[in-house]
């Protein structure tokens, strides 16, 4: 038998972990560039994910449905439309509630419960809705559709606004809006046009410079310039308050554009280009560098990490991992074409969706977004779209608990809150007493084993959360351990004069 055999053990211990590996989404092991999990949709995947609070992912899919993938990979639910879901959801934190935002071909723009996938509201549109939702400050939601409007919806019941809502453009809209700290609304249309549109509905003004189509969502710098690609293969600097085109821009790329930009460290640019470019450009409009790492059109807009990193997709298959200097770092493998745009989520896991229908969970170097001024498609991990100044997040380390020797314990985070971009990273630390080790100590809900005690012990936890800010807050709980009641420690037996338990 097995269990007889030299090294059957080891053998044993082998083949456990490969039926493990096989049942589970999770990778047992993985380092930089390295696949964790991989979640299977029912289509193509052209969206981009949006993280919630919890570490929840969600993502739309060609199948007609809307994901909520749990950080280790597995599903918590899923929301069927009757149209394709090419929009990327987006997480709201509104009046002490979580509400995620998706639109579909269908048409429509819902509201959904992050628990269960429950519909709040719809709201439908004159057309099909490509175009990703953004969450303005004062209770709204804006979208554009093919009917050629952009819409301004309430987050409460999901009605129209009305005085000049919605706004008419001349052409389709499926670029997605963005959304500047004064309220301004930004968006571009296939009239070859970008419009400036304030908060009531009314024109600002709009910029005609452009000869191809905008499907580009714009970005915002931090000196308000308005940084918008099309499909003419050029990319447009705007000013945000006269609406024309900056000294030393246009910059011209060798493709079209359809990726929306990203602003980095000193104002410089990246997006990708039908040339199979990613390109890195300086605030005066010259070229830093472009990349020659792609092998076919970069329509998946970049995301910046902490650490400098920037990651893109491109139609050759793979996931790119590129330094600040346009140097690769690594490449992953996808099963099909990723036009979706990677986030950053838990610890540092890189989120993308592929046309092979797979959600891929990537490891990687940076533990977050960078703190810049618009580090990728919509802004921010929960693709708010709006660049308002960061506010703190605020950490809750859950009840206090009383517990008993050998349980298993389980700290709560999931109160703690960030009422803006999100908190991507969470930290637990044994502040004192026993030393235990925990199941992850980045995870929102760690586990351990309670220790052996001889008596009553308290130990004290704390929670530190960082937002996509790199702002903090901290908070403790404290776990009492008792002595576990059939645990009567040690006796002398008398009968062989050993020692028993």
């Amino acid at each position: 038998m097995l269990k007889n055999r030299p090294g059957s053990g080891l053998i044993a211990v082998l083949i456990a972990l490969f039926m493990l590996s096989a049942l589970s989404p999770s990778a047992l092991w993985s380092a930089e560039g390295e696949q964790k999990w991989a979640f299977s949709a029912g289509g193509s995947i052209y969206s981009s994910p949006a993280v919630g609070p919890d570490g929840t992912i969600y993502v739309g899919s060609d199948d007609k449905k809307v994901y909520a993938i749990q950080p280790n990979g597995t599903k918590k639910w899923e929301f069927e439309t009757d149209g394709k879901v090419i929009s990327s959801p987006a997480v709201d934190y509104y009046a002490g509630a979580i509400t995620i935002y998706v639109c579909s071909e269908n048409g429509k723009v819902y509201a959904l419960s992050p628990d269960d996938g429950t519909k709040k509201w719809e709201f439908e549109t004159g057309g099909v809705v490509s175009s990703s939702p953004a969450i303005g400050l004062l209770g709204t939601l804006y979208v554009g559709s093919d009917d050629k409007k952009v819409y301004s919806i309430r987050l409460t019941d999901g009605k129209a606004e009305g005085g000049e809502w919605p706004f008419v453009t001349g052409g389709k809209v499926t670029s997605s809006p963005a959304i500047a700290s004064d309220g301004t609304i930004y968006v571009g249309s296939h009239d070859n046009k970008l419009y400036a549109i304030k908060s009531t509905g009314k024109e600002k003004w709009v910029f005609a410079g452009a000869t191809g189509i905008i499907s580009s969502s714009p970005a915002i710098g931090s000196d308000g310039t308005i940084y918008v690609g099309s499909e003419d293969g050029y990319l447009y600097a705007i000013d945000p308050d006269a609406g024309t085109l900056k000294q030393g821009w246009p910059f011209q790329t060798g493709g079209k554009i359809s990726s929306s930009p990203a602003v980095g460290t000193d104002g410089v640019v990246f997006v990708g280009a039908g040339d199979a470019k990613l390109y890195a450009v300086k605030s005066d409009g010259t070229q830093s560098w472009a990349s020659a790492y792609p092998d076919e059109a970069v329509r998946s807009s970049p995301a910046i990490g902490s650490d400098g990193t920037i990651y893109v997709g491109s139609d050759d298959y793979r996931v790119y991992a590129i330094n600040s200097g346009g140097t690769e770092k690594w490449e992953f493998l996808t099963g099909g074409r990723v036009s979706s745009s990677p986030t950053i989520g838990f610890g540092g896991d890189v989120y993308v969706g592929s046309e092979d229908g797979k959600l891929y969970a990537i490891e990687s170097s940076s533990p977050r977004l960078a703190d810049v001024a618009w580090p990728k498609f919509h802004h921010d991990v929960r693709n708010t779209a709006r660049n308002n100044t960061n506010a703190p997040p605020v950490s809750d380390a859950g009840s206090d608990q009383t517990v008993k020797s050998g349980d298993t314990v389980t700290l709560n985070g999931s109160n703690s809150y960030d009422p803006d971009y999100g908190i991507p990273l969470y930290t637990w630390t044994p502040a004192e007493g026993t030393s235990v080790t925990l199941s992850d100590a980045t995870a929102v809900k760690p586990t351990f084993t309670a220790p052996s005690v001889d008596e009553e012990t308290t130990l004290t936890f704390e929670l530190k959360v960082t937002d996509n800010g790199a702002k903090t807050d901290t908070d403790t709980c404290t776990v009492t351990v008792q002595k576990k009641d059939d645990d009567k420690g040690c006796f002398i037996s008398t009968a062989g004069g050993g020692v028993g338990y």
